[in-house]
């Protein structure tokens, strides 16, 4: 469980996971703060799963931390698609995670660019899903949730193994084969 204050943010020092432990959303907006309710809308149209931040975050003074950490409830809307799990993640500037910035660029050279060149040049936030899962949570639950977010986000996504960045139809065939349909 993330230690949190008064407005959910995250207390303590937050940087950037290593790109091999986490699905990293390279973001085009600066902004960490999180819409729980628009992440939950996403997750129910589109992806017939319940998502839930645990806790929620407020911004009453409409600023943000400049880094921050979250805690996702996800849970099948079809009976029997996916086992509910807690899936955990993080937001930092961009420019504070060199060794994901390279990541991006050797999975973006690898698929021959495909335009992500762009999006990585307009990369301002990033956000990571971590690959760690608690015992007994699904182990599709963090391409699920990065799948969710790019969908937000308009970001791309670079896997934790860094073959190829893919956006959010590349995430949706990923969770195909794994057996999860949305």
């Amino acid at each position: 469980m993330i230690a949190t204050d008064e407005n959910g943010w995250a207390l303590g020092l937050i940087d950037a996971l290593p790109s091999g432990s986490a699905y990293s959303l390279l973001s085009p907006e600066g902004s960490s703060q999180i819409d729980g309710a628009r992440w939950a809308h996403q997750a129910r149209t589109f992806f017939a799963t319940e998502l839930r931040l645990v806790p929620d975050k407020r911004y009453p003074t409409g600023t943000s931390p400049l880094a921050d950490a979250f805690e996702v409830e996800l849970a099948p809307l079809r009976e029997g698609a996916f086992v509910a799990s807690r899936v955990t993640g993080l937001t930092v500037p961009f420019d504070r995670a060199p060794e994901v910035r390279d990541a991006s660029r050797k999975g973006i050279a690898a698929i021959g660019d495909a335009g992500f060149d762009v999006l990585l040049r307009r990369a301002q936030r990033l956000f990571q899903v971590s690959t760690t899962l608690p015992s007994g949570a699904d182990p599709r639950a963090p391409l699920l949730l990065a799948a969710i977010l790019a969908s937000v986000l308009l970001a791309p996504i670079v896997p934790p193994d860094a073959h190829a960045v893919f956006g959010v139809k590349g995430a949706r065939e990923r969770l195909e084969k794994l057996g999860l349909r949305s």
